[in-house]
């Protein structure tokens, strides 16, 4: 998803993504693989054993050796270096979802609520959030179920939008 929506990502991002348990140990191959084949003068060791894609070693430990080469010493996620990353995972999951569910919003908005919560209730998502009330003076009895469905994917979708924006401008603010 990261890749189909030009969001870029590195051995960083692939370690917040292997922590939250969103991506298979193949990816991190597939990654070394591209990787390897972008920077044929590597000699690093850790990723031409990524590379070759064995069962028998410790996926976690090789990368964690090339994110200390890197100087990423503080591998805790909540500390401020990761977010950047998280919010790479989270675009990707809510892009995957918007795309997966096409024809039934309802239902589109209800899984987003469950990466809502899986990122620990992140507050620039809570003006799409169907289970909570709206902040901006909106009410929404005075509208049909429809109408107020419209209304969410709007904010849903322009949240998308400028998140997208964001991460594809790698700009940390």
């Amino acid at each position: 998803m990261l890749k189909q929506n030009k969001i870029k990502y590195d051995w960083p991002t692939l370690y917040v993504g292997l922590e939250l348990d969103l991506i298979k140990y193949s990816d991190i191959t597939n990654y070394a693989v591209e990787f390897l084949t972008n920077h044929p003068e590597t000699s690093n060791q850790n990723v031409i054993q990524l590379a070759w894609g064995e069962d028998d070693f410790d996926y976690k430990s090789l990368l964690v050796n090339i994110l200390n080469e890197l100087h990423f010493n503080d591998l805790n996620l909540g500390a401020d270096v990761w977010q950047f990353e998280k919010r790479k995972w989270r675009f990707g999951m809510l892009a995957y979802l918007k795309m997966k569910h096409l024809a039934d919003f309802e239902e589109l908005l209800n899984k987003v609520t469950e990466v809502y919560a899986d990122f620990n209730y992140p507050e620039d998502m809570d003006s799409f959030i169907n289970y909570l009330p709206p902040k901006d003076g909106y009410n929404p009895s005075q509208y049909s179920k429809d109408e107020n469905l419209a209304r969410l994917i709007n904010l849903f979708n322009d949240f998308l939008n400028k998140e997208h924006q964001y991460l594809q401008n790698d700009i940390i603010f």
